[in-house]
């Protein structure tokens, strides 16, 4: 049974691995300015501390905005799994590693990734190019948003997504599956012409 339970955890890392592999980022034919990074935001940890999948996002939206000469950087994400913040935690992070406060915006009240999307276009009024951070599959889906909310915002939207390292190995498994029940649900709802399955951006507070 051990040997059995080992090859097939072997063998699901093995797909995710591929699926992340295959499954690219977008990449613009030209840079395009002025131009916004837009961070998707996930919990904190219980103590409020960053967790590692919030270092591993804010990092990559710190090295794209370097990357592009973008001015702008929105971190999204509220309370949605504690009572941490999770923009006030990237955008923490970002500072840390030489983002300017006055670059950065902090959406506070997104709680779902339709959300993130719905509740940053404001923020993103004014930019020719808007480079949506997060692994690469949920970045993707970041993007899928942008498309059904706004025609205009997903024309000059890139899902700009990064692999997770390998130490994130289980969390990619976890992350994997969830992506995968998301577009199945998502393809689901537009083949049914049902309206998305949260608001665009909800009335909660942070």
């Amino acid at each position: 049974m051990t040997v059995w339970l080992t090859g097939l955890l072997l063998s699901a890392a093995m797909l995710v691995e591929l699926a992340y592999r295959c499954v690219t980022a977008e990449v613009p034919a030209e840079a395009a300015r002025p131009c916004a990074v837009l961070v998707l935001g996930y919990p904190s940890e219980a103590d409020g501390s960053p967790s590692p999948i919030q270092r591993f996002r804010a990092e990559a939206g710190v090295r794209l905005m370097h990357r592009h000469g973008c001015n702008r950087m929105v971190v999204s994400g509220g309370a949605a799994a504690n009572r941490y913040v999770e923009a006030d935690s990237m955008a923490e992070i970002a500072k840390s590693l030489g983002v300017a406060e006055n670059a950065l915006i902090r959406e506070r009240t997104a709680r779902t990734t339709l959300e993130n999307i719905g509740c940053s276009a404001p923020f993103l009024q004014g930019t020719e190019r808007v480079y949506i951070v997060s692994d690469t599959l949920h970045a993707l889906r970041g993007k899928r948003y942008a498309c059904r909310l706004d025609a205009e915002l997903c024309a000059r939207t890139i899902a700009a997504g990064s692999e997770p390292p390998l130490e994130l190995l289980g969390w990619k498994l976890r992350a994997a599956i969830h992506e995968f029940a998301a577009a199945v649900l998502d393809y689901g709802s537009e083949l049914a012409g049902l309206p998305g399955r949260t608001p665009a951006c909800g009335s909660r507070s942070p």
